[in-house]
């Protein structure tokens, strides 16, 4: 009898050897119809060819290499065949047993960011300019795609004649590298770790390692709580000193500690959208900046005043003709631009500094020397797609966008320790040489609903549609940076449904609230009492039965993780009057435990879990909910400081025995514990303090103090 169960035993071994390893298993092979990749003893993508126009002449080869889970793809020029255009491609005949997928399309005019797109079928992606894309199969196993750039080339994703593939362009015709990076794609049954593995390998391969997020810091400067100027000035048209000193007024005169302002769009001394000089024009700012700022500081308490300016100075380059112009004569160089939504025969001929990476470097050093001169402490970069005005027909885009984006690092590391916003930036060209710029912003301008944000329909629109944008772009740009959901209105409407995404997710948080309109009770729930922000550890993703979902009619889950603790956002995405649905413990991914604490946040309920529960979900029009999802360590869960939106990331440390419980939070309010028992007694800071209990919620009020400061709670059993 125990030999045949050792036998039996030792088959079960062998079996489940060998299927591991089988689902393991990642195959290229080739044949005449092109490359064809097999992953667990199943064709997952099949007969890859170049140039599929071109693929009767076969004018390039290709290098297909697979490790791992992962197979990259690179052309190869076929120097005996001149290549007739700037561009290049390689592309697969079919995707056997695709399901659905999403890709993120860079659209247009503007061409700035992306947005997701549900498809049932590569051929229904754009012909270009997709960025990331991932997909399911019938049989349940994930997969996910990047383009590869370099070598002059900037490459995009895409379909042709319903092939799925990737397609480069250099900008100028006749250069001719000796491979040409083209695509990225992995596969996996867990999605989150297909999309991290994926940039991993994807940016080792381009040989842009430092671009990984793993290797970046959020900027201290920048961890508080802050302010811009751009809608609140209506778009710039208000913006002068006196604006801004009021605007900042009306936060201080209630007490709230603004961490930081952005001095954007409007203050420049320009001619027609060229820049004349570093300094502001003096009709808005008479005596430049350096008397404001310092009034923001001395009398404001503002930590940090930042400035906008674009990767080419301002939208239309350098004014030739002006003071800075003639001092840098020598190194401008011109280009013809047509700005979106403006007539095909609009041409305006623009002017910046030739894009060899010393004379860029000098360029960036003078501007950054004058704001810094003048007391800026930060920047916010915009108009990073201008690379391709700038390099039609001139330069190779890829090399020519890594010349300015490394040049405006450097110099912004030296004068601002790194602490830059970067905009206009979901382009391979940008994102691939962000570099050691850590905040990116993952979404379209926002749209207030009074200034053309109204309606469902991306990508213009508003809080849902703003929000489908930006979670989603996480996605993959959380690989890279921390993911900017950019600026928002407290006194809104939609205010709440905003902010809850800003406090759970791990990028910067900033308004743009006119003066005298802000909502105060929900901007101080987004931070400290001095303003530093609650940022928890993982940006913003969506759940995974919400990753194929974008707006139907369902709630929308979306989690990030802070300290170990689930933070699980709700929302009515829709444009539906009620949503119904469900949520559990799994929504939030890597989550560990086994028995968990649910607390939802505007309700004030509590539910005992395990991973098999599961909790009814209801919103109406632009509703919104927030859980927190908290391992119980006997049965006991702090929760936090429960007038902060991100309650658990107010805990600094905790610890449960059989007699007591001591917690240690960041700040002062009411602090809120799940226990299974009425305390015999609670202490704040040593003295005994009175405390509430009712269905198993504590509540401890823990007094205000003049400067926030740590404070130590013990619970006695």
């Amino acid at each position: 009898m125990n030999v045949f169960k050792l036998i039996a035993g030792l088959w079960i071994l062998v079996m489940l050897v060998s299927a591991c390893s089988k689902s393991d298993t990642l195959q290229i092979k080739k044949d005449t119809r092109g490359y064809h990749v097999n992953y667990a003893g199943v064709d997952r993508l099949t007969g890859l060819l170049p140039d599929s126009l071109l693929a009767s002449t076969m004018p390039h080869g290709l290098a297909v290499k697979s490790s791992g889970d992962f197979v990259a793809v690179h052309l190869i020029p076929n120097v005996d065949q001149p290549m007739e255009s700037s561009e290049v491609g390689a592309y697969f005949l079919d995707v056997p047993g695709f399901k659905h997928g999403v890709s993120f399309w860079r659209y247009t005019p503007w061409k700035a960011w992306t947005k997701p797109r549900l498809i049932h079928s590569p051929s229904e992606m754009e012909e270009r300019d997709v960025q990331f894309m991932y997909w399911q199969y019938d049989d349940g196993l994930y997969a996910a795609a990047m383009p590869l750039s370099g070598h002059g080339f900037r490459t995009t994703i895409g379909q042709e004649d319903g092939k799925f593939g990737a397609r480069s362009s250099s900008y100028v015709q006749g250069l001719l590298p000796d491979t040409i990076p083209q695509l990225m794609v992995g596969f996996g049954h867990d999605p989150y770790v297909l999309f991290k593995d994926l940039y991993s390998k994807g940016l080792k391969e381009m040989g842009k390692t430092t671009n990984q997020i793993v290797h970046k810091s959020f900027p201290a400067k920048m961890d508080y709580l802050g302010w811009c100027t751009w809608n609140a000035s209506e778009n710039g048209k208000k913006l002068d000193e006196e604006f801004v000193l009021a605007s900042v007024k009306t936060f201080t005169d209630q007490d709230f500690p603004l961490g930081w302002v952005i001095i954007d769009d409007g203050w420049f001394d320009q001619t027609d959208g060229m820049i004349n000089s570093f300094v502001p024009d003096k009709a808005r700012f008479p005596e430049g900046f350096g008397p404001m700022i310092d009034r923001l500081q001395k009398d404001h308490g503002i930590r940090e005043v930042g400035v906008w300016h674009t990767l080419n100075a301002l939208w239309n380059g350098i004014n030739p003709d002006s003071e800075l112009g003639r001092k840098y004569e020598n190194e401008l160089y011109d280009y013809y631009a047509r700005q979106p939504e403006t007539p095909e025969d609009s041409v305006d001929l623009h002017y910046f500094i030739q894009p060899a990476r010393e004379r860029l470097i000098r360029f960036y050093r003078d501007m950054h020397q004058s704001f810094t001169d003048q007391g800026f402490g930060f920047l916010k970069v915009d108009n990073q797609l201008v690379t391709e005005r700038m390099a039609m027909d001139r330069y190779p885009i890829f090399e020519l966008s890594t010349n300015l984006h490394a040049a405006l690092n450097q110099s912004a590391e030296e004068h601002f320790d790194g602490a830059v916003i970067n905009c206009m930036d979901m382009t391979a060209e940008a994102y691939l040489n962000f570099g050691s710029s850590a905040i990116a912003r993952a979404s379209e301008d926002y749209f207030p609903a009074d200034d053309g944000g109204a309606g469902y329909a991306l990508p213009y629109g508003n809080a849902a549609v703003h929000l489908i944008m930006a979670i989603y772009n996480s996605i993959y740009f959380q690989q890279m940076v921390f993911p900017d959901l950019d600026m928002f209105e407290s006194y809104h409407p939609d205010a709440e449904f905003h902010a809850v995404a800003r406090a759970i997710n791990n990028g910067p948080i900033y308004l743009t609230d006119k003066p005298g309109q802000q909502h105060f009770d929900i901007l101080r729930k987004l931070c400290y009492s001095d303003g530093a922000l609650i940022r928890p550890d993982q940006a913003l993703t969506p759940s995974k039965d919400c990753l194929f979902q974008l707006q139907a009619s369902k709630p929308f889950k979306a989690f990030s993780l802070d300290h170990g603790v689930g933070l699980l956002g709700v929302w009515n995405m829709a444009d539906a009057e009620s949503v119904t649905g469900s949520l559990s413990v799994n929504d939030v991914a890597s989550l560990k435990g086994e028995q968990f604490i649910i607390y939802e946040y505007f309700s004030q309920r509590t539910w005992r879990a395990d991973r098999t529960t599961s909790i009814d979900l209801e919103l109406g029009r632009m509703g919104v909910q927030l859980y927190y999802v908290i391992p119980a360590d006997r049965e006991v869960a702090v929760i936090g400081l429960i007038d902060k939106y991100n309650a658990p990331g107010t805990v600094i440390s905790q610890s449960v025995d059989d007699s007591a419980i001591e917690v240690e939070v960041a700040d002062h309010g009411q602090l809120a514990v799940v226990v299974p028992r009425k305390p015999l007694e609670v202490r704040v800071n040593g003295d005994k303090s009175a405390f509430s209990y009712t269905s198993e919620m504590l509540i401890v009020d823990i007094p205000k103090q003049a400067d926030r400061g740590n404070h130590q709670i013990k619970i006695a059993w």
